[in-house]
């Protein structure tokens, strides 16, 4: 499958799914106040991020991450809802030292904008509720590095379309919940190999949120 086809397959059903929940009618009368959630968790990186930076020709040698985000939840009842967010993730640097550059260090970063549909079950009085999410993206991927072949450092961006799926549990004001994004695109960028290279940015969040009624 090309890199680029999965997240356009799955941004697609978002968008539907949007317009399906706010036609839904059980969603109509009154609704429960918004939420701006704020959002921490530990990133663990797959594809070329996790590959290691010597020996494959895309990898990046990338062992962890942190990530850092908010949204503000548009809630059509107390199960359904939409929210436009914003996450940041700094991957932990891959670094060294050798005698063609001295010390060096690899750092990839990614900025995404996105929006999620997510479904709560249970009531509002249910004290443990599961809920389910999907989010189509666009995300920033960006590298501070050098060449693999050390003759040029570098600092270049690629905007890509990306999508995510989420599920956990929600208690009281706090979300708990894992969240695979997939993140791959295309781009004669960052290591300079002479041809466009597919790239799988691909990662596993574990996150925690806090839920602020307004």
């Amino acid at each position: 499958m090309p890199s680029r086809t999965l997240p356009r397959i799955l941004t697609g059903p978002v968008l539907a799914a949007v317009l399906l929940a706010a036609a839904i009618p059980a969603l109509a009368g009154d609704r429960p106040p918004s939420q701006v959630v704020f959002e921490v968790g530990y990133v663990h990186p797959y594809g070329n991020l996790a590959e290691d930076f010597f020996t494959e020709p895309l990898g990046f040698g990338i062992k962890e991450g942190l990530e850092l985000g908010f949204r503000w939840r548009y809630r059509f009842s107390e199960n359904w809802s939409i929210s436009p967010s914003f996450h940041f993730i700094d991957y932990k640097n891959f670094s060294g030292e050798n005698e063609e550059v001295g010390a060096y260090r690899i750092k990839p970063t990614t900025l995404s904008y996105g929006l999620e549909l997510m479904y709560v079950m249970g009531g509002k009085d249910t004290v443990v509720r599961p809920l389910v999410a999907i989010s189509g993206m666009v995300s920033r991927n960006r590298v501070e590095g050098y060449y693999k072949t050390w003759d040029k450092a570098f600092d270049s961006s690629v905007n890509a379309l990306a999508a995510a799926a989420r599920a956990g549990f929600l208690i009281g004001g706090f979300e708990f919940t894992a969240v695979y994004n997939f993140n791959r695109f295309d781009t004669w960028r960052f290591f300079n190999t002479g041809y466009e290279e597919s790239y799988n940015w691909d990662n596993l969040v574990i996150r925690a949120g806090w839920i602020i009624p307004f």
